[in-house]
Parts: C-alpha cells; structure tokens; sequence
C-alpha cells in the first residue's frame, strides 16, 4: 500500500474513500458504511482515532457512491469481497486492525473477522441487524415524518448527506435486489458469530426504526467465542445520531482500540 503522510479525500466524488495515515503506528481503525450508506457517515470518529495515533480508513462498498442502476448491481459477495481484499491489504502493512461498521457493514466486519482473526483486534458494529422492522408502526411514522419536514431537518439531512446512491424515483424499486442480498447477508454473519475471536463492542439505538433492538441480544448470545460490551443509545433513529448518542460512541471505540 502507498504511503501517504496527510489525509487522503478526493473531492471528484463526495462519497469517496478516506485515507489518514498516522506515522506513529499503533495500527488502523477501518470503517465500513452500510446499504446505501457513505463514507462520509466517518469522518468525525476517523479524524479522532488518527489523534489518538492510530491510521483510519473508511471504505466505499461496490455500487455506492454512484447511480441507481450501479447499485442494482451490488451483491453480498461483492461487498464482502471489497472489505475482505481491503483488510487484506491493510494487514500486509499493520499487525493491528479494527473493524467500524453501521448497520450492513458490521455484518461485513464480523465476517472479515473471521478470515483474518490474527490481525484483528476488535470490532464495534454500530445498528447492525440480524432482524430488519422497516415496516413496524414506529418506522412508518418516522418516514411520514420526514416526508413533511423541510431539509433543514437535522434528521432528515443526516438521512440525504450519509445516502451515497443518487436519488431517482426508479431508486424505491432498485434497492429490492440488493435488499435481499442484505437478507443473506444477515444468516452468513449470524452464522459465523460462533466463530469471532476478537472482542466486540456494539451500538444500538431503542429507537431505531430499521434495524430490531433484538438484534442485539442475538449479537450478544451468537459470540460464544469472545468477551462483549454493549453501548445503549436512547436518542438516535437508524441513521441519525444525536450530539450526546455520537460522543457515547466516539468514547467507546477509544476504549476499544486503546
């Protein structure tokens, strides 16, 4: 890997990859979005463990950062696969790596873990779902509420500013797809639970209108293999995060990597 001093962004693509090299060397902390989700989503935690000393990476999965009909395309290998090659390559440079993911992503870091368990240190998934409640009463009335409220909305710009697919009228029908990779996607990581080794800490949020709070208590049962911390946020939906919730996690990935 190419050795870069300052932070790497392009600014071709808004969504593009993020790069902080950090000579001092303690390892690199990679950060892995979610469906439809950015790199963007980051860039604050990136910018605190690289003052920590730490190198920080945050990844653009396949398909996103593009069109609607890119994303269509995605598929769970594929996304498996960027992150397995990613962390392949980071760990020919570092001894020490951690594993960021909201949502979709922790799903992917669990099964990265496990392929490449002497290199990871830990893992802190962030809302990832091992059972999805997009259609409960709570999330309906989230999206009615989103609907009629103006862009100036902190919820509903963190919604647009972290949604890496260009918005399309044809996006409500290309996602179906990719969404039933995800489903797949959820068994594999459920699956290889048993198998994770490196500690993991993990962010859910009550009031999450995407991912079902039980996905927690099936992370906790599933990591038979490890030791668990949990980290409970009352005041952030699926996306959203508020001032208070945010810093709860900047606080506990410090723990975790420090």
């Amino acid at each position: 890997m190419e050795n870069q001093s300052n932070k790497t962004k392009p600014f071709t693509n808004p969504h593009a990859p993020l790069f902080l090299n950090n000579p001092a060397d303690k390892g690199i902390v990679v950060f892995i979005h979610g469906f439809l989700g950015s790199p963007r989503q980051f860039d604050s935690l990136a910018d605190s463990v690289h003052k920590e000393g730490f190198s920080a990476a945050a990844l653009l999965l396949p398909g996103h950062g593009g069109s609607t009909k890119e994303f269509k395309s995605g598929t769970y290998e594929g996304w498996q696969r960027h992150v397995d090659s990613e962390v392949e390559r980071f760990s020919q440079v570092y001894n020490s790596i951690w594993l960021v993911g909201h949502s979709m992503g922790g799903l992917l870091a669990i099964n990265t873990a496990t392929r490449f368990g002497g290199f990871i240190r830990g893992i802190f998934p962030i809302a990832s779902p091992f059972k999805l409640i997009m259609f409960s009463a709570h999330a309906m009335k989230l999206r009615i509420k989103q609907m009629f409220s103006t862009k100036r909305s902190r919820i509903k710009s963190a919604y647009l500013n972290t949604c890496s697919v260009a918005l399309s009228p044809s996006l409500l029908w290309r996602v179906a797809k990719p969404m039933a990779e995800v489903k797949v996607l959820m068994q594999a990581a459920k699956d290889n639970l048993p198998n994770v080794r490196a500690p993991v800490t993990a962010a859910y949020s009550t009031s999450d209108e995407v991912t079902a709070f039980i996905s927690l208590e099936t992370l906790k049962s599933g990591l038979t293999g490890t030791c668990f911390e949990q980290v409970l946020l009352a005041d952030s939906t699926h996306v959203w995060y508020s001032e208070h919730d945010w810093a709860v996690i900047e606080q506990a990935l410090l723990r975790m990597i420090l």
